[in-house]
């Protein structure tokens, strides 16, 4: 199934819009501008999974994570329907 294709708008100055513009053919522009946004999330996306993991393996989170089981634990005991 191929994704969904959207119309979007944005600000970009017109300096930098002219040089992209200049170095990258028409027909070429949404491919290009897509691989440069799926490259930022990407980035975005490392550096949280990072945070998490340093989370996960800090002696400090023991605790909370401890917490979290045990809630976890109680939401599966029939009470969701209150």
């Amino acid at each position: 199934m191929a994704a969904q294709m959207l119309r979007a708008s944005y600000t970009i100055s017109a300096p930098t819009l002219a040089r992209f513009n200049a170095a990258i053919p028409l027909g070429e522009r949404s491919r290009v501008v897509e691989q440069y946004m799926e490259l930022a999330l990407q980035a975005r996306e490392a550096h949280l999974e990072k945070v998490a993991a340093a989370f996960m393996a800090d002696p400090a989170s023991a605790e909370p994570l401890t917490d979290d089981a045990l809630w976890e634990a109680t939401a599966a005991d029939g009470l969701q329907g209150l």
